[in-house]
């Protein structure tokens, strides 16, 4: 178990320091710390309390609340993504139920349709007629 990130070890080793550093004084010692430690935790709650910062939190916070979880808690993304599925799902088993047809494709020939015969080769022309 450790408290400060300190282990119950090093607490003791502290401990042991502070009594032959500081001897018969130590609980004086230890008073005027938590006495200067008080005094630290007053003066920065004054500054924050009149420089105003402590409001500038609280409206940021709100605002965040307001404009950005409370509209977060709102959508559906679920929802939306199964509406987008099956919206795609019936367009495709809609174009595979009806046939492709286009007017302007040529018509598909049959199997046992014989291909065109080639046409036949020219004779070159000479240049230079006679």
């Amino acid at each position: 178990m450790e408290l400060f990130g300190i282990s119950p070890q090093e607490l003791i080793v502290v401990a042991v320091v502070a009594v032959i550093v500081f001897g018969q004084r130590l609980p004086q010692v230890a008073g005027e710390a938590a006495a200067t430690v008080q005094k630290l935790k007053r003066a920065l709650n004054d500054l924050r309390r009149e420089s105003g910062i402590d409001n500038e939190i609280r409206n940021a916070r709100r605002e965040i609340e307001t404009n950005v979880v409370r509209p977060l808690r709102e959508v559906d993304v679920a929802g939306t993504v199964r509406r987008e599925v099956r919206t795609a799902e019936s367009e495709i088993q809609g174009a595979l139920a009806t046939p492709a047809s286009s007017p302007s494709a040529p018509p598909v020939a049959a199997a046992d349709a014989t291909p065109p015969a080639p046409a036949e080769p020219q004779a070159p022309r000479d240049p230079n007629p006679g």
